[in-house]
C-alpha cells in the first residue's frame, strides 16, 4: 500500500513543484527596465522603454500555494534521496494545491522608431490545481486502513486535480496612440502560436464507503480520468530533443491574444526631451491569455461510476500495486466499477484568462511603488470536464522598488487568490535578476511547506544614455 503512496504523493509533488516550466516576474511590475518581461503583463509597455531593443535570453520562475502536502527530511544533500517523506497535511481540512510556472527562451524587443516596436520569443507554460474536501490525517498513519477508519462515517469524499502545460510563439506590436506635453497613451497586442504538451484532468466524485470486518467497503462514487495523447508519445529512453520533437508533431495548434493599453502622466520639465523613465503616474489595463488549448484524448482515459460489490481498500490497492502502466490502471478500475461511459475525443483547456490593472506611481528618479490586480474571469472549478478552467495565483501585489539601469532592489507583497499572502524580494544585477516569492524560503525548514518560490532571468539592455537635466545633476 505505501508503495502506491509513494507514487501518488511523488507524482503531485513532480508535477506541482518541479516542472518549472506566468505573470510572476514581480521585479519587473510596472518598471520601464522591464521591456519585453514587461509583456507578460500588459503589451502595451514596450514602447514605454527607454531602450532601442533588449533580450531576455532565459528565464524560469515558479510558484506554490499548499496546504496538502508536507515533505520532510528534504535537504539539499538528498533531494533524491528516499529518505525524503512525502505525506498529506496532519491535521482535519480541505486540501488544496496550485503551481503556476513557465520557462522562456530568447525573448527579444526591437523599438523601429520612437512610436512603436515588435516583440517576439518563445515561452513553455505550466498551470497545475488539485483540491480535496476535508479529511483527517495524522502523521504516524501506516497504511490505507487506518486512514479510511479515521474518516469512516464522513461526507463524501470529493478531489480533482487539472495541469495544463503547452509550448507558444510570442509575436507582440505596441505603439503610441496618443501624445501631448501632459501624457501618453500606448496600445499593444500579442498574438501566440500555442503548442499543447500536457492536459491531464482526474477527480475522484462522491466517494462512500463503509468499515467493517476491519476492512472499508465502498458504496458508491466514480472516477473520471483524461489524458492528452502526448502522454503516450514520449519514452524515457529517449533523449530530451527527440520527445519534444515527438510532442511538436502530436501536439495541437492553437491561438492565443493578450491585448492593452497604458497611460502616463509625465513629468515635464521646460522643453526637455521625453524619457519613459520620467512620469508621475503610469495606468496600465490588460486582457492576458485569451483562448486555449485544445487535447486529443488519449486511449487510456476512462470515467466510470458506482462500485461494484465488494471493493474493498486492500483489494482495490493490492491490483494497483500489481498493475504495469495506465492500461493496467484503467483496466484495474473498470473491472471494479460498473457504468462505464465513453469519452470524447477531444477535450479543451481554457489559458489562464484575466483582467489586469496596474498603477506605477513615481517618488523620484529611481524609486517607485507599483500595485497590481489580477482578476481571472474563469473559476477552476469546472462542471464540464471537456472545457477545463485554468486560472492564475496572482490577485494582488504591491511592489516598491529602487532601480537603475544596472542596480535594482524590490520587495513584492502579495496576495494571492487562494488567499495566501507573500512578502517575497528580488535584486538586480546588471542583466540578472533573481527573486524569492516568499522571504521565508530563507529559512531552509520553510522550503518544505512549498509556500512560494523563485524567479531567475537573464535580460540584457544597452546602457542608457546620460540625460541633462536643467534642475538635477546628470542621472540615470
Amino acid at each position: 500500500m505505501m508503495k502506491s503512496c509513494g507514487y501518488v504523493l511523488g507524482l503531485l509533488f513532480f508535477i506541482y513543484c518541479v516542472k518549472a516550466n506566468g505573470q510572476s516576474y514581480h521585479a519587473a511590475n510596472g518598471s520601464a527596465y522591464a521591456g519585453v518581461l514587461g509583456n507578460f503583463t500588459n503589451p502595451a509597455s514596450g514602447i514605454n522603454s527607454p531602450f532601442k531593443w533588449d533580450v531576455s535570453i532565459v528565464g524560469a520562475q515558479s510558484i506554490t500555494t499548499n496546504n496538502a502536502l508536507s515533505i520532510g527530511n528534504l535537504y539539499f544533500n538528498n533531494l533524491a534521496s528516499t529518505a525524503v517523506l512525502f505525506q498529506p497535511t496532519s491535521g482535519t481540512g480541505n486540501r488544496r494545491i496550485d503551481n503556476n510556472a513557465d520557462l522562456h527562451l530568447f525573448n527579444v524587443r526591437y523599438a523601429i522608431d520612437k512610436i512603436q516596436c515588435v516583440s517576439f520569443g518563445i515561452r513553455v507554460r505550466s498551470y497545475t490545481h488539485a483540491t480535496a474536501s476535508s479529511f483527517n490525517f495524522i502523521d504516524t498513519t501506516s497504511g490505507l486502513l487506518p486512514f479510511l477508519s479515521y474518516n469512516a462515517g464522513s461526507t463524501p469524499f470529493n478531489s480533482s486535480v487539472s495541469n495544463e502545460a503547452w509550448v507558444e510563439n510570442d509575436f507582440s506590436y505596441a505603439r503610441i496612440l496618443k501624445e501631448d506635453n501632459n501624457s501618453r497613451w500606448s496600445g499593444g497586442i500579442t498574438i501566440g502560436l500555442l503548442r499543447g504538451i500536457s492536459g491531464f484532468y482526474g477527480s475522484i466524485n462522491n466517494l462512500r464507503y463503509v468499515s467493517e470486518a476491519g476492512r472499508s467497503v465502498a458504496t458508491g462514487g466514480g472516477v473520471k480520468i483524461l489524458y492528452s495523447d502526448t502522454y503516450s508519445v514520449t519514452d524515457e529512453g529517449n533523449t530530451l530533443l527527440k520527445n519534444a520533437l515527438k510532442l511538436k508533431q502530436v501536439g495541437n495548434l492553437s491561438v492565443g491574444a493578450s491585448v492593452g493599453v497604458e497611460y502616463l502622466v509625465k513629468k515635464n520639465v521646460f522643453d526637455e526631451p521625453y524619457n519613459p523613465k520620467n512620469y508621475y503616474w503610469k495606468i496600465g489595463f490588460s486582457i492576458m491569455d485569451i483562448g486555449g488549448n485544445k487535447f486529443n484524448t488519449a486511449a487510456y482515459s476512462f470515467i466510470v461510476d458506482s462500485p461494484k460489490a465488494n471493493v474493498t481498500d486492500t483489494g482495490l490497492i493490492n491490483q494497483i500495486d500489481a498493475a504495469y502502466g495506465h492500461y493496467d490502471v484503467k483496466r484495474v478500475l473498470i473491472n471494479n466499477f460498473k457504468g462505464s461511459l465513453p469519452y470524447q475525443s477531444t477535450f479543451k483547456m481554457r489559458l489562464p484568462t484575466r483582467l489586469v490593472l496596474a498603477i506605477d506611481k513615481s517618488f523620484s528618479s529611481n524609486f517607485y511603488v507599483n500595485a497590481m490586480l489580477s482578476l481571472n474571469v474563469y473559476n477552476e472549478n469546472s462542471a464540464n470536464i471537456y472545457k477545463i478552467n485554468t486560472t492564475e495565483l496572482n490577485l494582488l501585489v504591491i511592489t516598491p522598488r529602487w532601480e537603475n539601469h544596472f542596480w535594482g532592489f524590490y520587495m513584492p507583497v502579495q496576495y494571492t487568490a487562494t488567499h495566501n499572502l507573500f512578502v517575497g524580494t528580488a535584486i538586480k544585477i546588471g542583466p540578472l535578476l533573481i527573486g524569492l516569492h516568499n522571504l521565508n524560503w530563507l529559512d531552509k525548514s520553510k522550503i518544505a511547506e512549498l509556500n512560494g518560490g523563485s524567479y531567475v532571468a537573464l535580460h540584457i539592455q544597452p546602457k542608457t544614455k546620460k540625460l541633462h537635466h536643467s534642475l538635477d545633476c546628470f542621472y540615470d
